[in-house]
């Protein structure tokens, strides 16, 4: 604006200045806003797409797979080996990070062994495309023990963890054995259910 004499000092814009609505995103500097600029516990209207990565506090559950059936009748494994076999039961889980604790839980409702005989097993591990092999540190009784003549038709239950080196997929299958090889024994009852749960936690 034109003026007659001596300028006049400049007053500072005040946001007040500002019509709403002015200023642009592309008039926003990249990384201009910090996170004391937004407010506490914002609500996002949207989707967050945390695709490219995501922050997660120790201990917080990044994933969890399970592998659940009801009804064993057409699928329980049953044997009279007295070398450990595969249960048929699997749960695989592929890791988001290299240094995640894998949990891993089994159960079922109800296991049978034949006369005179017993089942043991162990939790087996299936790293990308290596072999599978028994949990390390595995014993004949890691994943439990039944006998016919004092705890027939017991469950079994089993809950164990592996640290993983990879983002490698990760498979767990329960093996089990007959103990004496006298009669045929099953993880799971014909009529039982079973779970076999991998839980992801951040390391």
């Amino acid at each position: 604006m034109p003026f007659i004499g001596v300028q006049p000092a400049s007053a500072l814009l005040s946001s007040a200045d500002i019509q709403d609505g002015q200023i642009t995103t592309a008039k926003v500097a990249d990384d201009a806003i910090t996170g004391a600029k937004i407010e506490n516990n914002p609500t996002i209207a949207g989707t967050l797409n945390a695709s490219a990565g995501l922050t997660t506090p120790t201990g917080h559950v990044i994933q969890v797979q399970r592998t659940y059936t009801a009804d064993s009748s057409s699928s329980h494994t049953q044997t009279g080996s007295t070398s450990l076999v595969a249960s048929g039961i699997q749960c695989s889980i592929t890791p988001k990070f290299s240094n995640s604790l894998i949990l891993v839980d089994f159960s079922s409702s109800m296991a049978t062994s034949g006369s005179n005989d017993y089942i043991i097993g162990r939790m087996y591990l299936k790293i990308g495309s290596a072999s599978i092999a028994q949990m390390t540190g595995a014993d004949q009784y890691h994943l439990g023990y039944q006998r016919y003549d004092s705890n027939r038709y017991s469950p079994f239950c089993f809950g164990g963890s592996y640290t993983a080196t990879s983002t490698d997929t990760l498979m767990f299958e329960p093996y089990i054995r007959a103990g004496s090889g006298n009669n045929n024994v099953s993880l799971v009852h014909p009529d039982g259910s079973s779970s076999l749960t991998v839980m992801e936690i951040k390391a």
